[in-house]
């Protein structure tokens, strides 16, 4: 939970962190027949997953294509899509970057990827962490990876997937229940629920994954759930929905009926997002 009277100093730990990374992988696709299920997969580099912490820069231009991945076992991350043309693998503890063949990456059935065990990785360079960052310059071709920006304003929950993709995942685990939802979904009323994030914020990343589900479990009923990115610091506090819905901490929903403001659901509730609408709905 993050209060909104109060200003945010910028973490030490993000330099930290990229010192710790394990590893990182970039590839321009994944094989349209590679499948985890019918290869050998390697010992170490293995389920990665998608993560919206990074967006990639190729000689100065976004990589709006690529796709990073995050595996908490290989302490690494796999970037598919960049303009390289090539799998990549850069490890930033070693500092160094090396070539992986364009067949040597498996989709998994959970929607992650892995690499294959008899993966070739030839060395080809250095990696450069600088200003918060990762500069990789391979034959000429300059590379960055850099924190991705903050996710603001009026969002749906396709655009908070795209922004945030572990979102998904880390949902997959929520069942909302089946009683309430049917109950939300026979709701007569216009009703939005406009939550108000951070995608910055620990606590938002844990609820929100729930809130999502919800969403996706009501499509189609008279309920909306909309999102609302919120900057980090005192702007949050500035901010005019903020204040005209008198918000004072992240992540909070407001629950409108017909317009109108009916009531509030912080942290606490929002662990079981479906029964606490309900509950500011009187029902």
């Amino acid at each position: 939970m993050v209060m909104l009277t109060t200003g945010t100093r910028v973490s030490r730990c993000l330099l930290l962190g990229l010192v710790l990374l394990g590893g990182l992988v970039l590839a321009s696709g994944l094989p349209s027949t590679a499948s985890a299920d019918d290869q050998v997969i390697h010992e170490t580099m293995r389920e990665f997953y998608r993560t919206g912490k990074y967006v990639m820069y190729v000689s100065g231009e976004r990589q709006a294509e690529a796709r990073i991945y995050h595996s908490r076992r290989a302490g690494a991350f796999l970037v598919l899509g960049s303009a390289y043309g090539k799998p990549l693998v850069i490890q930033p503890r070693e500092k160094t970057v090396s070539e992986l063949g364009a067949d040597e990456v498996a989709e998994r059935p959970d929607k992650g990827v892995d690499v294959v065990a008899d993966a070739t990785i030839a060395s080809l360079g250095a990696v450069r962490l600088d200003k918060g960052g990762m500069a990789i310059d391979v034959e000429g071709l300059l590379a960055r990876l850099q924190p991705q920006p903050y996710l603001l304003g009026v969002k749906n929950a396709e655009e908070v997937l795209l922004h945030s993709p572990e979102y998904e995942r880390a949902g997959s685990s929520y069942r909302p229940r089946a009683a309430d939802i049917k109950r939300i979904k026979a709701s007569a009323s216009e009703i939005e629920v406009i939550v108000y994030f951070g995608s910055w914020c620990p606590t938002c990343k844990r609820l929100l994954p729930r809130i999502i589900k919800v969403d996706e479990a009501i499509a189609g009923s008279n309920v909306k759930i909309t999102y609302y990115g919120l900057p980090k610091g005192r702007a949050m506090s500035k901010d005019a929905n903020v204040r005209r819905h008198r918000v004072k901490r992240i992540p909070t929903a407001v629950v409108l009926k017909d317009g109108k403001a009916v009531g509030q659901i912080t942290s606490k509730g929002l662990g079981r997002p479906e029964a606490a609408i309900l509950s500011a709905l009187g029902k």
